[in-house]
């Protein structure tokens, strides 16, 4: 059972006075996390838990989709790792692995998202296009125990250095993997995607 970690613990500090970015809406009018929830519930995850944190964390919370839980990141400065963390450790025991998908990424297609569920069992996986890494990457929960001893300055790249040939990169014909939307400019372009 794979379960999407969406991160949401974020001031969201570049969005010139927006609001939180999973508050913020695609172009057909739903908000980042209901879309991300729904594209994940779409692809056959088995459930959603949103990081959530200050100072927003009550306002997100108000606003989730239904059926998502929540993680309490007391602390999101401490860097993303941190959210990471705090999902993981909410994730029920029987969870098989987690997608790590933050917020400001919510144009990924469900056909991607059925892929990084599909691909080979036991491997951290990174959706890739034109070359690029994206997001969200499925860790499975072999590797949990070691995610919550990383170094919090070197976050989750130190987990795909420790162990390369347990990554697979996958391709995926998808540019949302790649749409992150940290400005107001970003977000002014989500309606090219589509």
């Amino acid at each position: 059972m794979t379960w999407a970690v969406v991160l949401a613990a974020g001031a969201s500090t570049r969005m010139a006075g927006a609001g939180p970015k999973a508050l913020l809406r695609v172009p057909d009018g739903r908000t980042f996390v209901q879309a991300i929830a729904d594209t994940a519930r779409a692809a056959g995850v088995a459930g959603v838990v949103v990081v959530i944190g200050p100072p927003h964390a009550e306002l997100i919370r108000s606003a989730l989709p239904a059926g998502a839980m929540t993680a309490l990141n007391p602390q999101p400065e401490r860097g993303m790792l941190s959210s990471v963390q705090a999902g993981l450790a909410a994730l029920s025991p029987d969870a098989s692995a987690a997608l790590v998908w933050p917020v400001d990424i919510p144009s990924v297609q469900a056909a991607t998202v059925r892929a990084l569920l599909l691909a080979t069992p036991g491997r951290v996986v990174l959706p890739r296009h034109a070359e690029r890494g994206g997001h969200p990457l499925r860790i499975p929960a072999a590797r949990f125990a070691e995610v919550h001893a990383l170094d919090p300055a070197r976050g989750l790249k130190a987990l795909i250095e420790a162990s390369p040939d347990d990554v697979l990169r996958l391709e995926v014909d998808d540019p949302g993997v790649l749409v992150d939307v940290d400005t107001p400019a970003d977000l002014a372009r989500l309606d090219s995607l589509r």
